[in-house]
């Protein structure tokens, strides 16, 4: 008999099974009527069991108040589900006090609806398909309640169904939140997952910000995807733990603006957890006062956990009300970690921030259980103080270090003064960056590394985005031999005594990196770079070596016609600054010399991303802890190493819809020292010590070949198959692919594995020797994804980050000023077969002419282009743009002669299969547009021919619609108009779901690009 596919139901049964595992109760929803505890299809909650609960735990309630107690836990206050949210979690984490009359007198009984303390003493159940009854009725898949409250909604998507995803079950219950709202009144978090890939996250919130969980212990990380839910369940769910992540782990952030609840990701869950055990042994009586260190990556919350931490250590029994004393190294990081604090009053309680010496010698003096912000420099002695007094010899102090490394080594100055003023309390540094790259020791002050969170898996678990590099050297106006000599004696110095000739040498180069035509033309490729590349929310940063650069940069970049608003933020230095710089600019409401408030205003206008502000300039300062989700684009024109170079990179691998990655552009050549803190920080156990070998990577590497190599038959030759005929070629591709697609999966685990390996090692020569092999393995991995026909959201989480990359810089290409060589060359025009491949192999040794050549070929190309476009269009821009980028580049020695024949081959090839594409589907210029858009996003549903008919159709229906500005926010009902034509063709073509909602955006977006400036572009 043949056995019928797996189905949804039986992810869904196996889930539940998983959770009676941990112990958990398991009833239909149909037998919650059968039994009586459920009356009506609107009830959410179970109030029976939550009763039963009040009235086991607390004897001493009567019986008949026991109602209106558990209605206290059942009705939360509040206009919004948020706000119901929150009132309700702060009721089940803190409890209330609940009067009642006793003997004639009211008195007051503290109620939890939960036992914190006993997992046991509480009700688990779980239970499926429950039909609620809202606005509309839904079913969600699974429920976990906990005495009776429904703390957990989890919606299932069949494994074995390809078009299931993770994106519809999240979708799923961003619905819920509307049609059945009741529920999320008590919701703590949510779980998606179709078992390839499962998330938990806040229903309120976009799925970028729903997490994987992947451990179960907090020691060994699972990167695998299969049976992912087990992870999760296993991980998370156990009846300890589960009430740990409710009661801890979650908080409500209010800045004053709106409310934004978070959890912890698994890292900061178990890194705190850990810190926390820690902490206790530490501060015991026979503990050694060395807590260790928390190295989790910037960019993953570890400002978060650090909250966590403080909140958990403040109310911990075994602490007896202890003393929190946060220290940073610098101003800036002291008021942002505060201000986060403050924003999480609600779960860690009241904070105190030392505005001097003075006051922080008050409050460490004063009462325990207090949580004090502080700067390492408030620290220091007086005048009159030989030593620093001490201020508390209590053990129940615990000092946290933020960036453990930088400043806590000396016993002497400001790091030796604290140890003095706390002489038995205990240290625990928290860090984004290994301890590796300061070649310091942090064992002798913290102890041991408790936990560790490195970029590389920060990035794989979308904890953070991933960061791209972009070279894009501007010439200095100085030999090249002695600009690497000044560049590498600049960023190699370290030590205080080197300090005069350090400055005397960065001061030499800031003078060329300075010069007026070298910041024009900084300015002009920055707007260029930045309009170019950037969506409409992202925001960037430039770095800049000195104050005097960033202001002159900044009068550069206002004469740019098409620069986007822009900031310099930098310190103020009274006896040596310009009156000019305070001076309120032209176009700004601020000087270059901003006040505190000033600052903190062009802080939030950089984080929003509906404000006009698009750009800052700074030196040092926001170069590390400052936080803006936006902040996609780096441009870094000031030599960086080491632990400041990774700081800085940081600031733009926060996850924000829609942001694919962070982009690093590099003016001044800082691509060796990147590689090298790149390769130490994602190695680096953070105990000084790489922890990887390169040997044992290429190895590794050399293994993961082999394994791939094994797929490839016998009787096909592979060696220098890029050499070969395009038609040998095309065949031994296909060769392949056929021997591998009938079972796919082991040849793309072990292609995705080798693509790993190679990320580690790919700068290694004799890796670099196997890239061609790479390259033909990628093909045929694409080839066969086509032929598994996965949905186009399935293909981008599987993009490996180079060929993100690749499709970044596809995307950016640059637009210059022409010059126009071929008209002063007076080339008349040649037949274009002159491109093929012949003309480029017979030609390509003839140095004598290269430079007339490439006129040549441009001018060809060109001519080209204003016959298969019509003039300024986007098509005819674009490829004229990147055709001029491409001359460009070779004149500035980015690129070799070569390399110009393939990027104009790439050019032509662009443009004959436009002209090939409109004849074969009879499409019209624009028309072809919107197939090229639909094509790259991987929508294969429909075949060519329906799909051309509806292009056309489409856009004859929004012309119609069409209007001067219509893509401006003033127009928004014009743009409503043109958005509905086009559902109203796809509604008339019965087209529905999914390819309904993909189809509308990527019409829409296409339009926006094409028909911006109707009715010119007509």
């Amino acid at each position: 008999m043949t056995r019928l596919k797996l189905g949804e139901s039986d992810f869904e049964e196996t889930t539940i099974e998983r959770l009676e595992r941990l112990g958990y109760e398991y009833l239909h929803a149909q037998e919650l009527f059968q039994r009586g505890e459920r009356a009506s299809l609107k009830d959410v909650t179970l109030p029976g069991r939550l009763q039963a609960f009040l009235r086991e735990t607390y004897p001493d309630l009567p019986e008949e108040e026991i109602p209106a107690a558990a209605n206290q836990f059942l009705n939360p206050q509040g206009l919004t589900s948020m706000q119901r949210n929150e009132h309700f979690h702060t009721m089940m984490t803190k409890g209330i006090d609940f009067p009642f009359e006793k003997d004639g007198e009211t008195v007051y009984q503290h109620l939890f609806p939960i036992n914190w303390e006993d997992p046991e003493a509480n009700d688990f159940l779980v239970v499926n398909q429950l039909s609620i009854e809202g606005k509309v009725t839904r079913i969600p898949d699974v429920i976990v309640y906990i005495n009776g409250l429904p703390l957990v909604v989890m919606e299932l998507k069949n494994p074995n169904d390809e078009q299931a995803t993770v994106q519809q079950a999240f979708i799923q219950i961003r619905n819920y939140t509307v049609d059945i709202y009741q529920l999320f009144n008590f919701n703590a978090f949510s779980v998606i997952s179709d078992n390839t890939e499962t998330r938990h996250g806040m229903p309120f919130h976009s799925l970028d910000y729903f997490s994987e969980w992947k451990t179960t212990d907090g020691r060994t990380v699972d990167n695998n995807k299969a049976n992912s839910m087990r992870t999760m369940i296993e991980g998370l769910f156990p009846k300890k733990r589960f009430l740990a992540y409710i009661r801890n782990f979650i908080l409500f952030m209010d800045d004053g603006d709106h409310v934004t609840k978070i959890g912890a990701k698994y890292h900061q869950f178990f890194g705190v957890q850990f810190s926390v055990d820690e902490t206790v042994r530490a501060t015991r009586p026979d503990g050694d006062r060395k807590i260790g260190t928390i190295w989790h990556t910037q960019g993953s919350g570890k400002s978060i956990s650090m909250l966590f931490f403080a909140a958990i250590l403040i109310k911990h029994p075994e602490m007896q009300n202890p003393t929190i004393v946060i220290q940073v190294d610098r101003n800036d990081l002291d008021q942002q970690l505060f201000e986060t604090f403050v924003a999480g009053q609600s779960h860690v309680g009241h904070v105190h921030h030392a505005k001097n010496a003075d006051q922080l010698r008050e409050m460490l003096r004063g009462e325990a259980g207090q949580i004090i912000f502080s700067t390492i420099e408030k620290f220091r002695t007086k005048e009159e103080e030989g030593i620093h007094p001490v201020l508390s010899e209590r053990r129940n102090i615990v000092v946290i270090a933020d960036e453990a490394h930088r400043t806590q080594y000396s016993d002497t100055g400001f790091a030796g003064h604290l140890q003095t003023a706390l002489p038995n309390a205990s240290h625990i540094g928290f860090t984004g960056t290994p301890i590796a790259l300061t070649d310091r020791n942090t064992k002798e002050v913290f102890g041991n590394v408790i936990h560790s969170y490195d970029m590389a898996q920060a990035v794989q678990d979308q904890a953070t985005v991933p960061i791209y590099y972009e070279p894009r050297l501007i010439p200095l106006d100085v030999a090249e031999e002695a600009l690497d000599e000044e560049y590498e004696e600049v960023v190699e110095f370290t030590g205080d005594e080197e300090l005069d000739q350090h400055k005397r040498k960065w001061a030499a180069l800031e003078k060329v990196v300075g010069t007026k035509q070298r910041l024009r033309r900084l300015a002009a490729d920055i707007v260029d770079h930045f309009t170019a590349t950037a969506d409409p929310f992202s925001k960037a940063m430039i770095v800049c070596m000195s104050r005097e650069i960033a202001v002159r940069l900044y009068d550069e970049l206002k004469e740019e016609p098409d620069c986007p608003p822009v900031e310099v933020i930098m310190t103020g230095k009274i006896s040596e600054d310009p009156i000019e710089w305070r001076d309120v600019q032209s176009g700004s409401k601020y000087a270059h010399i901003k006040t505190k408030e000033e600052q903190e205003e062009v802080k939030a206008k950089l984080r929003d991303p509906e404000e006009p502000l698009k750009m800052v300039i700074v030196v040092d300062m926001w170069l590390t802890g400052m936080d803006a989700k936006p902040l996609t684009y780096l441009y870094v024109d000031k030599p960086m190493k080491g632990h400041n170079l990774m700081q800085a990179i940081a600031r733009v691998n926060r996850v924000f819809p829609g942001k694919e990655g962070g982009v690093i552009v590099d003016y001044i050549r800082i691509a060796e020292h990147l590689q090298a803190a790149t390769k130490q920080y994602t190695n680096s156990g953070g105990e000084g010590q790489p922890t990887f070998d390169i040997d044992k990577a290429v190895q590794l590497f050399e293994e993961q070949l082999t394994k791939v190599r094994a797929f490839i038959p016998n009787y096909l030759d592979i060696t220098h198959w890029r050499y070969k005929p395009k038609m040998d070629r095309e065949d031994l591709i296909a060769a392949i692919v056929n021997e591998v697609h009938e079972e796919p999966e082991p040849f793309l685990e072990a292609e995705k594995k080798l693509e790993k390996a190679q990320q580690l090692v790919k700068n290694i020569p004799e890796v670099r020797e196997n890239l061609d092999e790479m390259v033909l393995y990628q093909m045929v991995r694409s080839q066969i994804k086509k032929l598994m026909t996965r949905g186009s959201e399935e293909r981008e989480r599987n993009e490996t980050m180079d060929e993100r990359m690749n499709r970044l810089v596809d995307d950016n290409v640059l637009a210059k000023e022409t010059v126009d060589l071929y008209q002063i060359a007076g080339i008349d025009k040649p037949d274009i077969n002159i491109l093929d491949e012949d003309f480029i192999e017979n030609k390509k040794d003839d140095n004598q002419h290269e430079d007339l050549r490439m006129k040549l070929l441009k001018k060809l190309l060109q001519d080209e282009i204003r016959q298969q476009y019509k003039p300024n269009s986007p098509q005819e821009r674009s490829f004229r743009e990147m055709l001029q980028k491409t001359v460009d580049q070779y004149h500035q020695g980015l690129i070799q002669s070569a390399d110009v024949m393939k990027m104009m081959m790439e050019v032509r090839n662009g443009v004959h299969h436009d002209a090939h594409m409109k004849e074969e589907l009879g499409l019209s210029e624009e028309e072809i547009e919107f197939f090229k858009a639909l094509e790259a996003r991987g929508e294969h549903v429909f075949d060519n021919e329906f799909l051309a008919d509806l292009i056309q159709n489409v856009v004859r229906a929004m012309k119609k619609e069409f209007q001067v500005d219509w893509t401006k926010t003033h127009r928004q009902d014009v743009y409503l108009k043109v958005k509905n034509a086009v559902k109203m063709v796809l509604r008339k073509e019965q087209i529905k779901g999914e390819q309904f909602k993909f189809l509308t955006n990527t019409f829409i977006k296409q339009a926006e690009e094409q028909f911006r400036d109707w009715p010119k572009d007509a």
